[in-house]
C-alpha cells in the first residue's frame, strides 16, 4: 500500500532523512527540482515554451529557484518572480538564489509579476507548509496563475497547489488551479480529498530519496496500488462452500430492487451462496430477478427461530438496504445485531433506525461495518453534513474508536477507518456512480469479500475499491449519465 502523509508527517520525514540518515537539504531540493523538469518534459513542450516560476519565501520557493537553474542548464532560460519579505527567506532559498546568480546571472530574477504572458507558469508559492488562507500580496499572485491558465497557460504546482492545506484538502480563499502537481516523496490528503483533488489536477508522485521505511513510520493513512485492487484469489479444489454463504437482509414492500441489487453483487463479487431475507411480497419477484438466491421471508412478525438459523448458516450478513424504518424492521435489526457472531456489514434504512441508539453498535459482539453517506452520518452523530464534508477523516476515526466498528464514510472520496485509527482513502470512481441504489451494490460487495475470510478493515477498503473500479469501467462505457446501479455490479472484476 501506499503511505498518505499530513504535513506533520511528511516534515518529520524530511527531517529525518537529513539529521538521522544524512541526505541534506540540498540534495533533496536538487532531487524534487529534478523530479519537477521530468514531470514537464512529459507533458509540455519545455524546450519551445516561455516559462515564469513564482517562488515564495520558503523552501518550496527554492525547489522552484532550483528549477530554474536546470532549466537553464537545458537553454529555456525562464523568468523568475520571488515574493516576501527578503530577511524571511529561507536558507535553503537564499542558497539557490545564490547558485542561479552565479552560474546563469542573466536569468531575471523579479520581486514584481510581470505583464507578460507565458506558455508555462510554475507554482512555488508555498508548497505543504501552508495551513492558512492566501493573504496580500500573495492573493495577486495566485489571481496572475488563475488568470494564466485560464488564458491557456500550463501550471504545474510543486508539492502542492498554493491555496490548499495539504493535511485536509481545504482551500480557503483564493487557491492556485493546478493542471498538474508534482508530490514530493509521498501523496500528501491534500491532494485525494476534495476540493484539494479538485485544484490539484493530475498528480504525479515522484521520488526524491527519502527512504520508503521513513515514509511509513507513523503513516496511519494508505490508498491501494492499482494491483492491489482484485477479488480474493480462488483456489482449484473448492466448492461453493468454499467462497462464504451471504445473508442479506434487505426489502420491503415495494423495496425488492435494493434486495436484488444487493444480493446480485454478492454474488458477482464472488460468494458461493447468498440468501435473501426479506418481506414476503417480494419473494417472486426476487426469485424471479435472481433464481440462483435462496429466499426466505417475513410478513408481519417476524419468525425468530427462523431467522437465527439463517444467521447460524452465513458467513457475513448484509443488512439495510430498502429496509424501511417499520417496527418489523427495527425488530430483525435488533435481533441479527445483538445475535450475530459473523460479521455485519450495515447500509441505509438500517443506519437510520440505529441513528435513535448508536449504542447498540458497541453492544455487538460481531464486527461491524456501516456504510454511511454524509446524511446518514450526520444523522448518526449529530454533526452538520458541512462540517462532516471538511473533516472526513477525523469524523470517521471518531465514530469507529468511539463504537469499536469500521466506518466506510461515503463521498467523492470514500474514506474507511477502523478502531485503531487506519484509514484507507479509496481514489477512484466517479460521479456516474451517484444514482439509486450504487450504495446497495457497495454493500453487498463489502459483505461477499469479508464472508471470504478477509478481515473486516481491508474488506471494506477493497470492496469501496473495487465498487470504484467497476463504476469507472461502466463510466467509461456508457457515459455518466446514463449508468445504473446494475451497470456497476456487470463491471465488477
Amino acid at each position: 500500500m501506499i503511505p498518505v502523509l499530513n504535513a506533520s508527517l511528511m516534515k518529520e520525514a524530511d527531517d529525518i532523512t537529513q539529521k538521522e540518515i544524512g541526505l541534506h537539504q540540498e540534495v533533496l531540493m536538487e532531487r524534487a527540482a529534478m523530479a519537477s523538469y521530468q514531470v514537464l518534459e512529459d507533458v509540455t513542450d519545455v524546450a519551445e515554451a516561455s516559462v515564469l516560476i513564482i517562488c515564495g519565501p520558503g523552501n518550496n520557493g527554492g525547489d522552484g529557484m532550483a528549477l530554474a537553474r536546470i532549466l537553464s542548464e537545458r537553454n529555456c532560460y525562464p523568468d523568475v518572480v520571488v515574493l516576501g519579505d527578503k530577511n524571511k527567506y529561507s536558507e535553503g532559498l537564499s542558497h539557490q538564489i545564490d547558485l542561479l546568480n552565479k552560474i546563469y546571472p542573466d536569468v531575471k530574477i523579479m520581486n514584481e509579476l510581470p505583464d507578460a504572458v507565458y506558455d508555462i507558469v510554475i507554482d512555488a508559492l508555498f508548497g505543504i507548509s501552508l495551513n492558512r488562507k492566501i493573504e496580500g500580496a500573495f492573493t495577486d499572485a495566485v489571481a496572475y496563475m488563475n488568470n494564466a491558465h485560464e488564458l491557456g497557460a500550463f501550471v504545474l504546482s510543486l508539492d502542492i497547489a498554493s491555496g490548499v492545506d495539504s493535511s485536509t484538502g481545504q482551500a480557503g480563499g483564493v487557491t492556485v488551479q493546478a493542471d498538474r502537481t508534482v508530490a514530493f516523496g509521498s501523496f500528501k490528503v491534500g491532494h485525494l480529498l476534495f476540493p484539494g483533488a479538485m485544484y490539484s489536477g493530475e498528480v504525479t508522485l515522484k521520488d526524491i530519496g527519502i527512504p520508503s521505511a521513513v515514509m511509513e513510520k507513523g503513516a496511519d493513512i494508505h490508498i491501494f496500488h492499482d494491483a492491489e485492487i482484485a477479488l480474493p484469489p480462488r483456489r482449484p479444489y473448492t466448492n461453493k462452500g468454499s467462497y462464504g454463504k451471504i445473508l442479506v437482509v434487505a426489502g420491503s414492500k415495494g423495496m425488492a430492487g435494493a434486495a436484488v441489487l444487493c444480493a446480485e453483487a454478492a454474488m458477482r463479487s464472488g460468494s458461493g451462496m447468498v440468501r435473501i431475507y426479506t418481506d414476503e411480497s417480494n419473494r417472486q419477484i426476487v426469485q424471479t430477478a435472481l433464481p440462483e438466491a435462496i429466499v426466505s421471508t417475513y410478513d408481519k412478525k417476524i419468525d425468530k427461530e427462523a431467522l437465527q438459523k439463517a444467521i447460524d448458516w452465513c458467513d457475513a450478513i448484509a443488512i439495510g438496504p430498502g429496509l424501511s424504518d417499520s417496527d418489523p424492521a427495527r425488530d430483525i435489526l435488533k435481533y441479527v445485531i445483538a445475535n450475530s457472531d459473523v460479521p455485519v456489514v450495515i447500509d441505509a434504512d438500517a443506519l437510520n433506525i440505529i441513528s435513535s441508539d448508536a449504542n447498540m453498535l458497541a453492544d455487538a459482539s460481531a464486527d461491524i461495518i456501516i456504510t454511511p453517506h454524509l446524511g446518514e452520518m450526520a444523522r448518526l452523530t449529530g454533526i452538520g453534513v458541512e462540517e462532516i464534508s471538511k473533516h472526513l477523516i477525523s469524523t470517521a476515526r471518531d465514530f469507529s474508536k468511539s463504537y469499536g466498528v469500521i466506518t466506510v464514510l461515503k463521498d467523492a472520496r470514500t474514506i474507511t477507518a477502523s478502531p485503531k485509527g487506519d484509514v484507507i482513502i479509496n481514489t477512484n470512481g466517479n460521479n456516474g456512480m451517484a444514482t439509486a441504489g450504487s450504495g446497495d451494490v457497495l454493500t453487498g460487495m463489502i459483505a461477499s469479500i469479508r464472508g471470504r475470510s478477509t478481515d473486516s478493515f481491508m474488506a471494506a477498503a477493497l470492496g469501496c475499491a473495487l465498487h470504484g473500479r467497476a463504476g469507472d469501467e461502466a463510466c467509461a462505457e456508457l457515459g455518466a449519465d446514463h449508468m445504473l446501479a446494475g451497470d456497476i455490479i456487470k463491471h465488477i472484476r
